[in-house]
């Protein structure tokens, strides 16, 4: 059985890309990105997260943080 350490998520099949990643900001901003795009379709801010209005530029880095520091709380 592999502790907590090896695989602090508990995977059956080892490390993600939460356990791996050396560049949180990047994480993040991926994240963000991936919770836009899963949004954004057939909606009147159907553009790139990068062309969207300031504020939702904030929000959707506001919550990939938030996702993250849940799913992590050491990596925070």
């Amino acid at each position: 059985m592999r502790s907590r350490v090896d695989n602090p998520h508990d995977h059956p099949t080892g490390r993600c890309r939460i356990c791996t990643a050396n560049d949180r900001e990047a994480l993040v901003e991926d994240l963000a990105r991936a919770l836009w795009d899963s949004r954004r379709s057939g909606t009147l801010d159907d553009v790139p997260l990068d062309q969207a209005a300031a504020h939702w530029q904030r929000v959707f880095h506001e919550f990939a943080q938030a996702a993250l520091d849940i799913l992590d709380p050491q990596a925070g």
